[in-house]
Formats: C-alpha cells, structure tokens, sequence
C-alpha cells in the first residue's frame, strides 16, 4: 500500500471526501463537498479542477471513462441544467444531448448502462436516455422514484435504483418497489457472483437467491450504520462503517446449516378439520456462525412453490382440506448457504364423519354403478343366449380353418427340410464326383499303364463307400440308433483322406501332415471324419490365391481352449485335427455365421457356393459329440480344428 498524503494547503478541503472517480489519463477525480480536485498517481500531485465562473459537481463516470459533471452557476443553482464531460484534460460536450425535458429538482447521480444508455437521478423523478431521446419520469404520483441516489444493472437488463427508504426497479416500461423500509441507504452494488448489497444506516443488506438476508454487528461488522460498500479487483466486497472498514471473508463459513422440524406426538399427526396446526422451525449452523435464532427459513406444503427465506421460527396453517399433506422446510444461515436437504413432515386433517360428503357421493356412485352393470350384464347375458348357435358355428368354422392351416404349415417344413436335406447332400456328393472325376480323367489318359488304372479304381471304390456311408449318415439323422461306432485311428484317417484329394489337387495344392505320435483311439465314423475334413480342405484351397499351402495338424489334449464354436461331450481327454490355411481370413463381422445354412461368401466369385459345407461339417460333429473351433485373421489365413473325446473304452490306445 502507498501512501498519499494530502498537500498541507488542502487539507481542509479534504476534510469531507464524498467520492472518488477514476478518469482516462489515469488520474483520479476526489468529490470533496466543496471542490472537485484531480489527483495524478505517477508524479503525486493534487490540483482543483475548475472551470470559470462554475460549481462542479461529479456526477458519474461515462462508457467513456469521462467524468459527467454539472455546471452550476454559483449566484443561481436551481437555474437550468448544463452538463459536460471531463477526460482528465478538458471539458467536452456530452456525447449526447442536454436532457430535454429536464428533470425537476436537484441532480444526484449519473449512471451509464452496458449498452451505453444514460440514467439520470434527480430529487423530483430519473431521466433515461435511449433511442437517441431523453425519457423523463416524474414523481408526482408516486409510482417514480423520488431522489435516486445510485443505480446498478441487472444481468437481465432491469434497473435498480435505491432512494433514502426504498428500491426501485424498471423492467424497460415501468417502475415498481422491490424492498422498503431501509433507514437511510447509502450505496448499492450488484457484485461479480451476482449479489446485490445495499449500504444503509442499519445493516448491510443482501440480495441473494431471490431473498433478503441482513448481516450486522452478530455477523463481526465493526457497526450496523454501513456508509460504502465496494468490491475490489480481486472480487472482494468491502464495507465501510462508521467505526471502521471491514471485509466479508464468504468462505469462512462455507456449509450449509442443518434443519430440524419440531417432531409432534403421533395423535398430532392426526389434525381434526378446523384445526390450526403449528409446526417449530429449527436448525443449527456447522460453525456456529449464525446462531439459530437468526436462521432464515424457505417452505412448502403439498410440493407447492417454496416460500421467500425469512425469519420464522414457527409456521401455521388452518382450514386445510381433508387427508395426508407434506410439509417441508430448509434452512439458510446469513451467509447465504442453504440447505439442500429439506426436513419433511407427514399429517393427515381428518374430518368428522358426519361432514363427509365423500361417502355419501361414494355410496350414491357406487350404488349406480352397481345398477347400471347388472342391467349390462343382463343385457348381455340375453346376447350371449342369442348369440350361441351362432358363436358355436363361429368356432366350427375356424377350427376346420386352423386344421387346414396346420396341415399346410407341416406340409411346407417337410418341404423345406427335404431341401435343405437335398442340398446338403448334393453339396457332398459333389466334392466326391470330383474325386470320381479326377480318377476317370486319369484312368482315361493312362490306359496302357496298370498301376495307375488300378490305383484310380480302389480311389473310386473308397469315395463311393464314402458316398454309401454319408448316405446311411443322413438317414440316421433323422432317427436314433443303438450302434456304437468302431474305435477310428486319427492318424490313418487323415492320411486316407489326403489319398482322396487326388494328383490334380495336390499339384495345385501343397498338402503338410503333422502328426502326433501315440493318439488314443476314438470311437467315431471314420466317414464322418473324412467329410468334415474334406470340407475344410476344399474351403482352404478356394480362400488362397499366391501361397495355396494346407497344413493338417493331429494331436491331444486334456484341456479344451476357449471360444469353441461347438463345445464337444464332457471326457477326460480329447484328441484334435486341425486345417489351417494361408488365405485371405474371415472378417469379424462374417465370423460368427459361417456354420449357417445357405451363408456363403462366394456368392460374388466365379465358383458360387450353397452356403452347406461348413452347416453339414457342424451336423457331423454334432452327431459325433465333436467340437469345433475357428480361428482367423484377415489376410493370414484361417484354422478350423475338430475336438473328438476320447471315450471310456475297454481299449482307448490307438489300435
């Protein structure tokens, strides 16, 4: 803090400073009482600001900066009005014009608005300039303002303004009392967090949350006669009193307090009609900053709007209707803090049975009620003994309809099963022509060499077994069979299913066998096997273009992995042969469909695919207590492994 002490030859003049207004140069205007004085800050100096033959009183600062002050004329000061700015340097017209018509009486204050509108206060009325025009209000009737000492501006645009005893706001078309009853305001300020605080002779009152709340000497103010209130750079509001300055420390005290609602005996609670019912208000601040008698509290009865906080320790009601009412209460202490958990209360107004008309309205309504649906149900009654042949004919009609229906609905499915049925086998059958395709092509382009006619011959021999069991194998499907299934090495049925893919195939294709030593036998079709391992063979060799290499992988396992599209029987050990492939992979989105019949990704490719192979491969497995898995990544390739359990068999190794 620097000082600044007054010049020796001015200290008289300074004796009765009323206020200081900054100015654009950086100095400072000082409103003396009896002289307008300029203090400059960089070189510490202090000069009258005069103009000859003028009294200057300052008025209030312009959207400029400029100071507004009013000319008088020291041998006439009730003459006309003449107003000028001063920026630090000189005096300037206003920017605007003189106020025409103008307002009666003595000029107090001068106030600039965010949209540069002027509000000019007068001891007869307030003058407002806007639309390039002077609007004066006039207090003759007393619905104006008299003696507007200082104004504020809401967020809203409303103007407050505040006389000895009252404030007043204008909401752009007229003026209405918003609190009287001061003593004697004399500041207002509308803070940055929205509060507005009025300075009076007793206590400095806020306007908080849509309520009043008044802070004296019990709130730690030096004296209840505030003379300024102000708010400094830093958001801080101060309060000058007759004993001394003060500043409000709001986080201090920052919960809110704790309200209680005076409990009633339980006949209480049942309040007869016409009964004034009393309830006591209570609560208790954390800090004990505002002592509970000086609490302000907000109600409502019934979910209705909440009350203004204001000081009441109790409240009543009477002549409440009949039944159950909700009562509810929160407290705020003088800092403002309220509390969000509001006490409840619960009563019932009970009313003298002989007042309640309710149940005479009831036994009346019910009574007419009863009436009118016995009358209906005779009615209907009367219909339904009409209406029967008809109804019986009714339900003849549409159970011969359903009947038709239903054999047309199990005609279809069977329909539809027998396709699905068809072109599940077609699709096998064609993977074994080809074989039997394959072989004849060879067999007719070596006739002279014996050795390969009669390796082609026994290849067709087993692929036409291999059709006569996938045949007996669907007409099982459809119906259960005792016979248990011989033990199938796993190891030899992979090797007899390579055999089948033929020299063409294994020209374009580069077949790898790894096989685990020492598998267990497993009591499976080893026809089964084969269609299933054909299946994902074919689907290897159409899903690669560059790299066509098909690794067939054999082992076992006693733990199944995670992710199984089809979880096999419960064993204690379970034997695997896996296909992978270096294709194209299946993306995510196509993964989880590709075992459903008619699904196909070929659909587009020049070889288009029924959508069978994979849905029969998971019939098989099934029927075989099998698991199946698929793993994939796009653009490196795909792994389908079929998981056989290895039984409880008299003789389980490998045979």
């Amino acid at each position: 803090v620097i000082d600044h002490p007054f010049p020796p030859s001015l200290c008289e003049s300074f004796q009765g400073i009323h206020a200081l207004f900054p100015l654009p140069n950086g100095a400072m205007a000082i409103d003396a009482g009896n002289g307008l004085f300029q203090f400059q800050p960089d070189t510490d100096q202090f000069r009258p600001i005069k103009k000859e033959g003028k009294r200057l009183k300052p008025l209030g600062s312009l959207k400029n900066g400029a100071l507004c002050v009013e000319l008088l004329n020291p041998d006439t000061p009730a003459g006309p009005y003449s107003l000028e700015s001063y920026d630090g340097a000189d005096f300037k017209p206003l920017p605007c014009p003189q106020p025409q018509p103008s307002p009666t009486g003595e000029l107090l204050a001068l106030f600039t608005s965010q949209n540069g509108q002027l509000w000019l206060g007068s001891a007869q009325g307030v003058a407002w300039y806007h639309d390039d025009k002077w609007e004066t209000f006039n207090a003759t009737d007393g619905t104006v303002p008299r003696g507007a000492a200082c104004f504020i501006e809401l967020p809203d645009g409303k103007i407050w303004c505040a006389i000895q005893d009252k404030v007043w706001e204008f909401n752009g078309r007229s003026w209405s009392v918003v609190r009287a009853g001061f003593d004697r305001i004399h500041a207002l300020l509308r803070s940055r967090d929205g509060n507005i605080w009025v300075a009076s002779n007793t206590d400095l009152h806020r306007f908080s949350k849509n309520a009043w709340v008044e802070n004296g000497t019990e709130d730690g103010l030096p004296s209840s006669a505030i003379r300024q209130v102000l708010e400094d750079h830093q958001g801080r509001i101060w309060a000058r009193t007759s004993r001394g300055v003060s500043l409000y420390h709001p986080d201090a005290d920052p919960d809110p307090p704790q309200t209680s609602i005076q409990l009633l005996s339980d006949k209480e609670k049942n309040v007869p009609e016409g009964t004034t019912i009393t309830l006591a208000l209570g609560g208790r601040d954390k800090w004990k900053y505002t002592v509970g008698n000086r609490l302000l509290f907000s109600y409502r009865l019934d979910e209705m709007d909440w009350s203004v906080f204001q000081e009441a320790n109790n409240v009543s009601f009477s002549d409440l209707l009949g039944g159950k009412h909700y009562f509810q209460v929160r407290a705020m202490d003088r800092n403002c803090n309220v509390d969000n958990k509001s006490a409840k209360f619960a009563f019932t107004v009970v009313v003298a049975w002989y007042k309640e008309t309710r149940l005479l309205w009831i036994s009346i309504i019910g009574l007419s009620i009863a009436v009118f649906f016995a009358g209906l149900a005779f009615n209907r009654h009367r219909q339904l003994v009409r209406s029967y042949a008809e109804v019986e004919l009714k339900v003849a009609e549409r159970t011969r309809q359903l009947e038709i229906a239903s054999e047309e609905l199990l005609h279809s499915q069977k329909m539809n099963a027998l396709g699905t049925l068809a072109a599940g086998i077609a699709h096998d059958f064609n993977n074994i022509l080809s074989i039997i395709k394959g072989s004849a092509q060879i067999i007719e382009d070596n006739l002279d060499n014996p050795q390969k006619v009669h390796t082609r011959v026994d290849r067709i021999k087993t692929v036409v077994e291999q059709g006569a069991g996938i045949v007996k194998a669907m007409l099982g499907f459809s119906r259960a069979s005792d016979q248990q299934p011989g033990l199938c090495d796993l190891n030899t049925t992979v090797d007899e299913t390579i055999k089948l893919l033929g020299d063409r195939f294994m020209r374009e294709v580069e077949i790898h066998f790894e096989r685990a030593p020492e598998l267990p036998g497993v009591p499976a079709s080893q026809d089964f096997i084969q269609q299933i391992l054909l299946n994902f063979v074919f689907n290897a060799a159409e899903a690669m273009t560059e790299r066509r290499e098909v690794v067939l992988t054999t082992g076992s396992l006693s733990k199944l992995p995670a992710g199984l599209v089809l979880m096999p029987a419960e064993a204690a050990a379970y034997v695997f042969v896996s296909v992978k492939d270096l294709g194209a992979g299946i993306k995510p989105e196509n993964l989880p469909r590709i075992f459903e019949p008619f699904f196909t990704t070929k659909a587009m490719s020049a070889r288009r695919g029924t959508g069978l192979g994979l849905s029969m491969v998971y019939e098989l497995a099934k029927k075989m207590d099998a698991g199946l898995s698929v793993e994939s990544v796009v653009e490196r390739g795909s792994t389908f492994t079929l998981f056989i359990p290895v039984r409880d068999w008299p003789n389980h190794l490998k045979t």
